[in-house]
């Protein structure tokens, strides 16, 4: 008989072979003492990924799509498979160091209010990533999004600090409002009963949402201190630059939707409007 599961890690991989061989490689390096199983749902890559994880870690779980199904879906896939106590959502664009995972599943367990998490983040020279934010309010989507940023310079500098807690370092443990979806464990309970990621926002802001999914169930959600782990961040969106720019907006117009209604999605359009003719200029440039 198998000891349970005490963490399973789900990563969603779209021809990032070299990437996903080194983050797995970190995984299983750093686990120690854990049980943990590996899940890649493999978004129909071309590169050969999946074979080479085969060849390489076979006791990886592969979920091979044959079409994109992006990064929602494609997660709720891999976290419907797994079966550890904590289910850990990681990009394929990580090298974990280490006791992370270990300390993420020790200070889980030593609280039990703490609903979903994420963990230090670092760049690749070693400097700290300032993940995690506060719940975007409708000003602020306005100001961000539209020319009325322009017209109100120093206000969305203020918000931008506020959102980002700008005074915070991200050396000491604490209660954020959003985990990045790079990165965000959660009990294996807490993922279903949310639901996963919402795939109405197949790419973007499903994140937030789950966030404020965690907190509506009286979970807190939650930054941790670990030794890190490297993000190289954005490898799979910049392949695909204006592909990613049309999900970006799609998302952020649903998300507009189901956090502030039908008439606070149509102003945000039509304020919008030109911002998105110039993005689209740029980004087929």
């Amino acid at each position: 008989m198998h000891p349970p599961i005490d963490l399973s890690i789900v990563i969603v991989n779209y021809n990032t072979r070299q990437l996903l061989l080194d983050c797995l490689a970190s995984i299983y390096a750093t686990a120690g003492t854990l049980a943990l199983e590996c899940i890649v749902v493999d978004n129909a890559s071309t590169d050969g990924g999946t074979e080479a994880v085969h060849m390489v870690f076979p006791q990886t779980k592969i979920i091979a799509n044959v079409q994109n199904r992006l990064f929602s879906a494609a997660n709720n896939q891999g976290i419907a498979l797994a079966t550890g106590r904590y289910v850990l959502v990681l990009n394929p664009d990580m090298v974990v160091r280490g006791q992370t995972l270990s300390q993420l599943v020790q200070q889980m367990d030593a609280d039990p209010t703490i609903g979903a998490a994420t963990t230090t983040l670092l760049f690749p020279d070693g400097r700290l990533q300032r993940n995690c934010a506060r719940f975007v309010t409708y000003e602020y989507l306005l100001l961000n999004y539209t020319f009325l940023g322009k017209l109100f310079r120093q206000r969305l500098r203020r918000y931008n600090d506020w959102l980002w807690y700008a005074h915070w370092d991200r050396t000491t443990r604490r209660p954020v409002d959003v985990l990045p979806g790079s990165c965000i464990i959660a009990p294996r309970a807490v993922w279903l009963a949310t639901g996963g990621f919402d795939t109405r926002m197949p790419m973007y802001f499903s994140d937030d949402y789950l966030s404020r999914a965690v907190q509506k169930l009286g979970k807190q959600t939650m930054y941790l201190v670990s030794d890190g782990i490297v993000h190289y961040e954005g490898y799979s969106a910049r392949q695909v630059k204006a592909w990613a720019l049309r999900l970006y907006m799609h998302d952020l117009v649903v998300y507009t939707r189901l956090v502030f209604g039908r008439a606070a999605q149509a102003l945000l359009l039509i304020l919008f409007l030109p911002t998105w003719i110039v993005l689209r200029l740029k980004a087929r440039g």
